[in-house]
């Protein structure tokens, strides 16, 4: 199945964790490249900060429909999002949509200590509610209510080099991240004619960043982050730009996992 993505088609946008960081950027720089016709649907926590976005998506191009939805993903609930959509979709002109995309961004990087001081299951669970159990439930939902009005659904799932290569202090993180991995390389299976990317956008400059440079117990992975930092860091614009030109030359297999680092 060719995986390639033509943003000049008219599209619905759903991005999570739309409010800062890569998922704002995702949103900023696809509009500079999708038909006028186009909606995006961003959910985040941050009211304020999904107000930004819009305003620099608006900057961009003022033809693109721009939805926000304030939803806090770590209590994920089926009948919610069942609402949400179709608010959305009883809301907007879905006439001549041609792709449904959504981006499962959101998600935090977890309690940064060594396995054996894990012991908090209510901190597990909560982490599991927000980083796998609303991108499954989100996704179902995105799926069915979706394909009746888009001939073609792509999924991308932000994933992490974490969740393939174990890294000190972030077993928490990494188990997430690589259950998610897992969960739609499964989806990509099963659906077939849903193009599926997992992306790994590389060592990026953003808040979560930060806070294993601050919090994390390992000073081991405190150095070797405040070195990356001084070093080889991302923007997120650059991360951001190699996730649309992979999506846009479909070079892939649906189901795939690609680094930063793979593609020249």
């Amino acid at each position: 199945m060719a995986c390639s993505v033509n943003f000049s088609k008219k599209s619905i946008i759903f991005i999570t964790g739309a409010s800062k960081g890569i998922g704002r950027t995702i949103a900023v720089e696809l509009s500079r490249h999708l038909d006028q016709n186009s909606v995006f649907i961003l959910i985040a926590r941050s009211e304020k900060g999904l107000d930004e976005t819009k305003t620099q998506i608006l900057m961009v191009d003022k033809s693109i429909t721009v939805q926000t939805y304030v939803l806090d993903l770590s209590k994920p609930d089926i009948n919610d999002y069942n609402k949400l959509f179709q608010n959305i979709l009883s809301s907007v002109d879905t006439s001549g949509i041609e792709f449904g995309l959504i981006f499962h961004n959101a998600g935090h990087v977890g309690t940064l200590k060594q396995t054996a001081d894990l012991t908090d299951l209510t901190t597990w669970h909560e982490y599991y509610d927000l980083n796998l159990f609303s991108a499954v439930l989100l996704n179902s939902v995105f799926v069915k209510q979706i394909r009746p009005i888009a001939p073609q659904l792509v999924v991308v799932n932000i994933t992490s080099l974490c969740g393939r290569s174990p890294t000190l202090n972030l077993s928490m993180y990494g188990s997430g991240k690589a259950a998610r991995e897992l969960f739609f390389k499964v989806l990509a299976l099963e659906e077939p004619k849903i193009i599926v990317l997992n992306y790994s956008p590389g060592p990026v400059e953003t808040d979560m960043f930060e806070t294993i440079i601050t919090d994390a117990q390992s000073e081991v992975l405190k150095k070797s982050f405040r070195e990356v930092k001084e070093s080889t860091v991302l923007t997120t614009e650059q991360t951001v730009s190699k996730l649309l030109d992979i999506l846009e030359k479909g070079d892939f297999k649906t189901g795939d996992t690609i680094d930063y680092y793979d593609r020249n």
